[in-house]
């Protein structure tokens, strides 16, 4: 008998110790808990800046081409690569009985800019329309034409109005701005002396070329004013927007230099010269050649001690707050800068916080909204397997005294509190 009392009594306690742990330690337990966490860092402020370092090429803001059809208008050429040009420089002198034929073709070809500009307008501002009045996900099917340029936008599956629109208007925008090109040169060779006929100079700049043979004769001028010339991945593009800080150093610079974004390309680059000398100075393989996409810097101060083409580092700096930040390996579903932390409240419970992390900073989540200065943020991998919230406690503070406070303290003050006295 006392054999089964022993062993119904035990069985009483194992079921009874057994649900009380189900009850205490189980996942969905109402019973408040403390769980040791060792991870743990209070918010402090910082600033923080995130930057992107590219390889940069100093260029002209324009490029202008000034022309004629044949090498019987020419006279004489009165400049050669490197000179520098003023606005109404004579560049080449004409043949008087070829000089009106040739005005002629530039008041034909100005007629035929002008009527250029005006379509490309005109669909500037039906483009720009529409952008706002289709709304996002919106089938668009339309095509527009830039001077000989169809712009495509046959669209037949859902689209954001940002994506299929901003590229024709970019688009668009590039075909205006080298008609405008054009137009200066054309209209600069009408206002010059009939009594002697000329090639001029439509800026002030630098001759870069001179192009003296073949069916069509041509000076190439740079414009006086220098930008810096990078390129950059989509990517980096997508973080990139004009007004942006810029930070221009080199080798052949005394200090750094300040600037800011002047443009961001919504086009592809072209192969061209400047492209080309930029994969050699940044060789980073692409998966898609034409995901580069130009993007040109002011800088503050002219660079008037630096050549064409002369190699410069910009770093741009695409993101900065003033904020906390917290290490990124403690974050839980971090994804389009958005996550979720764990801190303590105000009565030292572990709480789930959501939180915007607009950038990162050396393995660090810049944090700018949902946490705070002094905010204590945990870390431990089995805070998620408990119903919130939660007590936590941390590991006993150990802080030891310097050798000179040990030595400052004094042996009598030791004895003291050695003795409990």
């Amino acid at each position: 008998m006392n054999k089964r009392m022993s062993i119904t009594v035990a069985l009483i306690i194992s079921i009874f110790i057994a649900v009380n742990v189900h009850l205490l330690f189980s996942k969905n337990s109402m019973i408040l808990k403390s769980v040791y966490v060792n991870k743990y860092e209070r918010m402090t402020p910082n600033h923080f800046v995130e930057e992107i370092h590219k390889e940069g090429l100093v260029s002209p803001e324009g490029i202008f081409t000034v022309y004629v059809g044949d090498d019987e208008t020419i006279e004489e050429w009165l400049v050669k690569e490197g000179d520098k040009v003023q606005i109404g420089d004579e560049i080449a002198l004409l043949q008087t009985e070829h000089a009106e034929n040739q005005l002629i073709a530039w008041r034909a070809e100005e007629e035929g800019l002008l009527e250029q500009r005006n379509s490309i307008e005109s669909i500037l501002s039906n483009l720009e329309s529409d952008r706002w009045t289709v709304d996002d996900n919106t089938n668009v099917n339309t095509t527009e034409t830039v001077g000989e340029t169809d712009i495509e936008l046959n669209v037949n599956v859902q689209v954001s109005q940002d994506g299929i629109y901003a590229q024709a208007i970019a688009e668009a925008e590039r075909e205006l701005s080298e008609i405008n090109r054009k137009l200066t040169v054309v209209q600069t060779q009408l206002t010059q002396n009939s009594a002697r006929p000329a090639l001029v100079s439509p800026v002030d700049g630098t001759v870069a070329h001179v192009n003296k043979y073949g069916t069509t004769l041509a000076t190439e001028l740079y414009s006086e004013t220098k930008v810096i010339s990078t390129y950059v991945s989509l990517d980096e593009w997508q973080k990139i927007a004009v007004g942006d800080s810029v930070r221009i150093q080199g080798a052949n610079l005394d200090s750094v230099i300040e600037g800011a974004v002047l443009s961001v390309s919504e086009v592809p680059a072209t192969d061209d010269r400047w492209r080309q000398a930029f994969d050699q100075l940044e060789m980073k393989e692409q998966k898609n050649p034409l995901e580069l996409y130009e993007i040109r810097i002011q800088p503050v101060n002219e660079l008037s001690n630096l050549p064409f083409g002369a190699n410069v580092n910009a770093q741009i700096i695409v993101n900065e707050a003033d904020a906390v930040s917290m290490k990124l390996h403690w974050l839980k579903s971090y994804t389009n800068g958005k996550a979720i932390a764990w801190k303590l409240d105000d009565h030292g419970r572990a709480v789930k916080t959501e939180i915007i992390v607009p950038f990162e900073s050396i393995n660090q989540a810049v944090v700018t909204d949902g946490l705070k200065i002094g905010d204590v943020v945990i870390y431990d991998d089995k805070l998620s397997d408990y119903n919130t919230p939660l007590k936590v406690f941390f590991p006993f503070p150990l802080e030891l005294p310097e050798k000179e406070q040990w030595l400052g303290f004094g042996w009598k003050n030791y004895l003291k509190y050695g003795i409990g006295q």
